[in-house]
């Protein structure tokens, strides 16, 4: 079985504004909300160490491996938990939009013999644990941009007649099968960027 835990959120900032924050993994404990502790370097095949907690669970230690890294677009590293019979792959991805907005996604596929097993109760605040860090994310950067004098506001255009348009700001992520990553090999599609 596998299943996809995912929060995304729109930034008023360029994506490299974003980067420089998830890029320095030793501060996230400082405004991720999550992570007390976290540390490693981002190189493919590179070990980081994370400690966390999300909800009333307890405090958990992890080692993940990064799977793969785009500068100012995204970080994917794998977690092995029992015994292998349970992998992970967690995400943060940065779609720029436009030269001052972007999208923030993080999330975790999880995969393998055992994964159906994680309960409702882990999943929710999983998922609550991404929607914190990103919204965090959000207000850190945005105040960043605004410090340098960026544009914290993003106003699509109006169109000359008529009412008002409404833009789409996310695109969805290809989740059809592919050869990247899993059991065996082969695994779920994890969107344009996770894809080798």
């Amino acid at each position: 079985m596998t299943f996809r835990l995912e929060n995304r959120i729109g930034i008023a900032a360029p994506a490299r504004e974003v980067w420089d924050l998830v890029y320095d993994i030793a501060k996230w404990p400082e405004w991720s909300g999550i992570y007390s502790e976290a540390s490693g370097k981002i190189a493919i095949g590179e070990k980081l160490r994370f400690t966390f907690q999300v909800g009333d669970l307890k405090p958990m230690t992890v080692e993940g491996v990064v799977y793969d890294w785009v500068p100012e677009a995204q970080l994917a590293w794998t977690v092995t938990l029992a015994r292998g019979w349970v992998k992970s792959l967690r995400y943060i991805e940065i779609e720029k939009l436009t030269e001052t907005s972007c999208i923030l996604a993080q999330g975790d596929y999880w995969t393998g013999p055992l994964a159906w097993m994680m309960p409702q109760k882990t999943r929710s605040a999983a998922r609550a644990g991404f929607k914190l860090m990103n919204e965090n994310a959000k207000r850190i950067v945005e105040e960043r941009w605004a410090a340098k004098g960026g544009e914290l506001i993003v106003v699509p255009d109006e169109p000359a007649d008529g009412p008002p348009q409404i833009h789409t700001l996310m695109k969805p992520t290809s989740t059809k099968p592919t050869k990247t990553w899993g059991a065996g090999g082969g695994g779920p599609g994890f969107g344009p960027r996770l894809q080798k």
